[in-house]
């Protein structure tokens, strides 16, 4: 498994593109396969320094409809388009996913997506039904956000990848996190509780709980990390029984 952090902000980072992340990972039918999970405003861009070829994308996962986790999608499928993408597109998500890209696609580009050369299949999911999707297995969780969000964990039989999306964990969620390979998940905040949000300290202590060895905290709220980056990269340092990353755009985890 890969994994490259193509954003780690939150919605109004000027520093980070919106959080993204790119996963390459070999599923269950021999294929490698390509999934972008969550595309929000800057992350679009952000997209394209990693991924230079329009076909190798296999699916987009969204987790809730923010815009700093589903808005870059219209201007992902452009760009897609212009380049002459004719492989088709998985776009997966919550109920609503169809005409919520269908709208925001609309409000960007009016037209546009009768002009694609790729189909778009769009699959929707919900939490207690596993699904069988490019080769990997996809389970989700509700977690407690101010908009319904669902985490996600893709499967294989040898790799699991736990991503949480938006909020604060859940006990389903945290019950979806058991057996994973790594762990990304948001943590707005150091130790003060924020309403729909984790923070490094709880998702530290679930990922132990839960003997995950290896974690990645992303969406910290921008100020939080602009000024206490440094002191919170020394506390994880000191951790001994996990290995816990503050990963930067760009950064790829070897798994």
């Amino acid at each position: 498994m890969r994994v490259i952090f193509v954003g780690v902000g939150e919605a109004c980072d000027e520093r980070y593109p919106n959080t993204s992340i790119l996963v390459k990972i070999f599923g269950s039918e021999g294929k490698k396969r390509c999934f972008l999970l969550d595309c929000g405003f800057s992350a679009a861009h952000a997209f394209w320094n990693y991924v230079t070829n329009p076909e190798k994308l296999d699916a987009i996962w969204i987790s809730h409809f923010h815009g700093d986790h589903f808005m870059g999608v219209p201007l992902l499928l452009l760009r897609m388009w212009e380049m002459g993408r004719k492989r088709p597109l998985t776009i997966i998500g919550q109920k609503g996913i169809v005409d919520v890209v269908e709208k925001a696609m609309e409000l960007s580009y009016p037209g546009f997506m009768n002009r694609f050369r790729f189909e778009l299949t769009f699959i929707e999911c919900e939490p207690g039904i596993s699904r069988e999707i490019l080769g990997c297995t996809w389970s989700f969780a509700e977690t407690e956000h101010s908009k319904r969000n669902l985490a996600v964990a893709i499967e294989t039989s040898s790799e699991k990848l736990f991503y949480s999306g938006d909020g604060r964990p859940s006990s389903d969620s945290v019950e979806l996190i058991s057996g994973s390979t790594i762990i990304i998940h948001e943590a707005f905040h150091v130790r003060d509780e924020v309403p729909g949000h984790g923070t490094v300290k709880n998702v530290v202590e679930i990922a132990r709980n839960r003997n995950i060895k290896h974690l990645a905290l992303v969406h910290m709220q921008r100020d939080v990390r602009k000024w206490r980056e440094l002191q919170i990269r020394r506390e994880l340092a000191k951790l001994e029984d996990i290995n816990v990353y503050l990963p930067l755009p760009g950064e790829c985890l070897e798994l």
